[in-house]
């Protein structure tokens, strides 16, 4: 398979997967893309990130089959599962045929399902358990705090997207509350799996703000709204706060240093104004100080 642009790709495969769009979420750097087309959204001025991975969240517990399963979708719709590790099960991607077995990293498409960590990390026998089933066939890698992009979806409508099979603008995707998004960035950025991931993270989370400045205070007031309700969220939330604020305390706290670094590496030659640390560093406070 050969697509045009990422945005061709990710509309092949919500495509793909479309009778199970009422219950995925779609979340990663493809969702901060489609937040850029939400009537809700505003202008920013920085070029979104490039991604290649379409990451789709699922809910604990598995997704019954409706109609037919996602393996066979993604079989027909020219995919094929590449197992990762010695998990068990092992972490499961889904590549272009012509990608199996080999490298997966810069420019290289891939779909992979996420689910939440629910129970034990460490099974009895001192393993991680770091995936599970959601279909016979297809298996979801489990992360910590991902119960939060699950609730609340908002939904966006590929219609404006161009370039993309017309068949594929009247589909409608849920993406994560865009303020669950950044508070589930900035949780897992004290994971140790995702340090290699954590600045590219810094710079969603200072895109996502610049494209909802508008609404953060009604965004953060979701979040309080919706924790407070829900003893161990609160817990998150405390830990959230204490963390956006080393990372993002000062213009030279390391989120912001962070988000900097990949912000002026995208945006090389492209004549648009890379955002400075200060500049990052007053954005991303805009939403933190109501909390």
């Amino acid at each position: 398979m050969e697509f045009d642009s990422p945005d061709a790709f990710l509309a092949h495969v919500l495509w793909t997967f479309r009778s199970y769009l009422n219950t995925l979420v779609l979340v990663g750097g493809f969702a901060v893309r489609l937040y850029e087309i939400h009537p809700r959204a505003v202008r920013a001025a920085v070029r979104m990130l490039r991604t290649f991975d379409a990451d789709l969240a699922a809910p604990s517990g598995g997704i019954p089959v409706a109609g037919e399963s996602l393996s066979a979708l993604a079989e027909a719709a020219g995919f094929q599962p590449d197992f990762r590790g010695d998990h068990i099960p092992p972490v499961m991607k889904l590549v272009p045929k012509e990608a199996i077995g080999g490298a997966i990293g810069v420019d290289q498409y891939s779909v992979e399902f996420l689910t939440p960590m629910t129970g034990p990390p460490v099974s009895r026998s001192g393993r991680a358990v770091v995936t599970s089933d959601i279909q016979a066939g297809v298996t979801a890698q489990r992360l910590r705090y991902l119960d939060l992009l699950l609730e609340s979806p908002w939904r966006v409508s590929l219609a404006g997207l161009s370039g993309i099979p017309d068949a594929t603008t009247t589909i409608e995707v849920r993406l994560p509350h865009p303020s669950f998004f950044i508070v589930q960035k900035i949780l897992i950025s004290e994971e140790l799996n995702r340090q290699d991931k954590r600045p590219k993270d810094m710079a969603y989370v200072y895109q996502v703000v610049s494209l909802f400045r508008r609404e953060l205070i009604a965004l953060a007031e979701d979040v309080r709204d919706q924790t407070g309700a829900i003893p161990a969220w609160r817990k998150w939330l405390d830990r959230f706060r204490r963390l956006a604020g080393f990372l993002f305390g000062g213009p030279t706290a390391p989120g912001v240093t962070e988000a900097h670094t990949v912000l002026r590496a995208e945006m090389a030659g492209s004549g648009l104004d890379v955002p400075s640390p200060e500049m990052i560093h007053a954005g991303v406070n805009l939403f933190l100080k109501n909390f």
